[in-house]
């Protein structure tokens, strides 16, 4: 029996976990999902079973005790995002196809996340509608293309945040692979809006922050990280800008009332890992802004010492035990 292990090869989450789960001797296949790596992979979905051989290992679908998933498709390069060739793209929505079929396959088991919840659980609008139902504080949110309210809205507080809903690295000419961060738009910004043919963009009133936090959450064990990110200019309003040598990470103890909310936020997803984010005010007020399924959780705890590998490793084997003794 053993666990499954869906990442990349370049994937230094899976690597810290991986290392920990050889360290106790608890078994487990990583099904590695970049292009290089699936080159060099052979599956086989026959008599409703599946075999996945890769260069170092080979697992049959019954073998499966548990999944942890890290990233669950076809994980493709910035280079590789840019390639229009047919035959890569046949190749690669095949693929995808198939590990959906496995995972239907696997569906009962239990998963960190279980695919569609986690896939439920990205959906912004989901996440505004259940915060509110929770009792979450949440900044003013429009979400539009309509011009005229875009600039009312901009217009009633003197400026706004402007962020995209879905986060990715673009190619630009002359400038090369870049993301879009979180910024303040004022009305004069919206004047190259146009009337038509925009895409919806969001729009957030700007809450004054004394620190932002990253809420890690591995079943019933909260990791709760301070990010001073107003310490550093550049990461004032984003802090994925990155700019750690001047933004201080610590762990700390979240108000009893969060905690409780944030675990029945997680209970109504169906969730058992979730990366959250949170601003908190001068006044120390707590304001939701967004839950990520599968985010990112090593810097913190590189930074903070925060057990949160541990903490998977121990899911991991609390669920292998658990079907060993079922």
């Amino acid at each position: 029996m053993l666990v499954l292990v869906l990442t990349d090869q370049f994937d230094t989450h899976a690597d810290v976990v991986v290392g920990k789960l050889i360290q106790q001797k608890l078994p487990f296949f990583r099904f590695n999902l970049d292009v290089e790596s699936l080159r060099r992979t052979k599956i086989t979905f026959a008599d409703e079973k599946w075999t996945i051989t890769t260069d170092s290992a080979c697992l049959h679908s019954d073998d499966v005790t548990c999944v942890w998933c890290r990233r669950p498709f076809v994980e493709l390069s910035l280079e590789e995002q840019q390639v229009i060739d047919v035959d890569f793209r046949i190749w690669k929505n095949e693929w995808n196809k198939t590990l959906l079929g496995l995972y239907n396959s696997l569906k009962d088991l239990p998963w960190l996340n279980p695919l569609r919840k986690a896939y439920k659980g990205e959906n912004k609008y989901y996440q505004i509608q259940l915060a509110h139902q929770v009792g979450f504080l949440l900044p003013e949110t429009l979400i539009s293309n309509d011009k005229a309210c875009l600039t009312e809205f901009v217009r009633k507080h003197r400026g706004a945040l402007f962020k995209l809903m879905a986060q990715d690295i673009y190619h630009i000419e002359n400038v090369g692979f870049r993301g879009f961060y979180t910024n303040i738009i004022t009305e004069d910004d919206l004047s190259a809006f146009n009337e038509q043919d925009e895409n919806p963009i969001v729009l957030q009133n700007y809450i004054e922050k004394q620190f932002e936090v990253r809420y890690t959450v591995v079943g019933s064990q909260h990791f709760v990280c301070r990010i001073d990110s107003q310490a550093s200019p550049l990461a004032k309003f984003d802090w994925r800008r990155y700019d750690i040598p001047h933004t201080p990470h610590t762990g700390i103890q979240p108000p009893l009332d969060i905690q409780e909310k944030v675990s029945v936020f997680m209970k109504t997803l169906g969730l058992e890992f979730g990366a959250l984010d949170f601003i908190v005010t001068p006044t120390n007020e707590w304001y939701f802004l967004e839950i990520n399924c599968m985010g990112q959780w090593l810097w913190i705890e590189q930074l903070t010492n925060l057990p949160i590998s541990d903490s998977i490793v121990e899911w991991i084997y609390k669920h292998m035990l658990r079907e060993e003794t079922t």
